[in-house]
């Protein structure tokens, strides 16, 4: 009986002392659940081995924000199709949408601009769960199979919600076009951090947008935005028009095409600019 109770006397001395030690150095208490760490589920990165895998990296990055990896998947070569039915587009006839344009409208909407151009307070992208993928037709003389250059078609879902509560929301078809690294011009800015041609990683070369439907898809015919916040006055100069500022999108929810999305967020990167060249210099 005595022998018992000073086993129960040390056990009970070696648990108050763990627990004690564990407090003190900061680790994780078992014996005390309610302060134990957050733990993380957020979904790994997907790793775009494939052209399937590539697009599943592009819909990850977009439901995390990540402007990193988003930096990653595109040639140095990449242009965006605006619908030839998207007044959005119009500005891009001339000169194409870039990777660089890409990047810049992508970093506003993921990230922000400055204080008084915040990014979306949150983003969600659903594209189809399975993908059908084909050659991609460009290429189909020297590369018929599909080794090098693959097209998938997908159906796109994105909600948005903006820091002013209003709602965002996006549906249609894409086409994606879609390259190995080893056929794939790389931009330079991934080759100085050694992503080389890498047969094993893919890259978006063209997005074709398919969301718009009639002049509903682009900024001048929304009757809730109006065409003269974005349309230059008569007497002003042709780059009027990508220095205009914006104005905010209209009472939720607001149903535009992507093509208008990128445009608008490219406005505001161009008109954040153009307010810092302006400002006269301090002294």
């Amino acid at each position: 009986m005595i022998r018992d109770r000073r086993s129960r006397i040390r056990l009970l001395a070696a648990l108050g002392l763990l627990t004690a030690t564990l407090g003190l150095s900061g680790c994780f208490n078992p014996f005390s659940p309610r302060i134990a760490p957050a733990l993380g589920f957020s979904k790994p990165a997907p790793v775009p081995s494939s052209a399937s895998n590539l697009l599943r990296l592009f819909e990850w990055c977009y439901n995390n924000k990540s402007i990193a990896e988003y930096r990653e998947l595109f040639t140095d070569d990449y242009r965006f199709v605006f619908s030839p039915l998207d007044s959005a587009g119009l500005e891009y006839k001339g000169t194409p949408w870039t990777r660089e344009d890409e990047l810049i409208s992508t970093t506003h909407l993921f990230v922000g601009g400055s204080a008084d151009q915040p990014p979306a307070s949150s983003l969600h992208l659903t594209l189809d769960p399975n993908f059908y993928v084909f050659p991609d037709p460009n290429y189909l003389q020297w590369d018929p199979t599909g080794i090098w250059h693959k097209n998938i078609r997908t159906q796109i879902v994105l909600n948005i919600q903006t820091g002013d509560g209003s709602g965002i929301d996006i549906s249609g078809a894409a086409r994606f076009y879609l390259v190995r690294g080893d056929s794939a011009v790389i931009p330079q800015e991934l080759l100085d951090r050694g992503f080389g041609h890498n047969p094993n990683r893919w890259y978006i070369r063209r997005l074709d947008d398919e969301t718009a439907q009639g002049e509903t898809g682009g900024f001048a015919a929304r009757p809730t935005l109006g065409t003269s916040r974005f349309a230059p006055a008569p007497s002003a100069s042709p780059n009027a028009a990508r220095l205009a500022v914006p104005a905010a999108f209209g009472d939720p929810p607001l149903i535009v095409s992507w093509g208008y999305l990128k445009a608008y967020y490219r406005r505001l990167a161009t008109t954040t600019t153009f307010r810092a060249s302006s400002r006269p210099p301090t002294r």
